[in-house]
C-alpha cells in the first residue's frame, strides 16, 4: 500500500478542505492510502506552546508521519505569494 502524507496548514479552511479533497482522490486509487496533517500555528511568544492534540480538525503531523510517508502533498495559503510561516 503506498501510504501518502497530506500535509497542510489552513487558517481559515480553504486550503483545509483542498485537502481534504486531495485525499479523498488519493483513497479512490487502488493501492493507495491518504494520512491527512496539518501543523499548529507559529507563537509570537517563546514561552506559549501549542496542545499536542488540536481541538478539532486533523491531527498534527509528526517525524513517523514523514519517515513512514511513500509520498507527499503540501498545502499552504500565500501571503505575498510566500508560503505561511507554519
Amino acid at each position: 500500500m503506498l501510504k501518502i502524507l497530506v500535509l497542510f496548514y489552513s487558517r481559515h479552511g480553504n486550503v483545509a478542505e483542498m485537502a481534504r479533497l486531495i485525499a479523498r482522490g488519493i483513497e479512490r486509487i487502488d493501492g493507495c492510502e491518504a494520512v491527512i496533517r496539518t501543523v499548529p500555528n507559529v507563537s509570537t511568544e517563546c514561552e506559549a506552546v501549542a496542545d499536542r492534540i488540536p481541538s478539532s480538525g486533523a491531527a498534527y503531523a509528526s517525524l513517523d508521519d514523514l519517515r513512514e510517508c511513500d509520498a507527499l502533498a503540501l498545502g499552504s495559503p500565500v501571503h505575498f505569494g510566500n508560503m505561511a510561516s507554519p
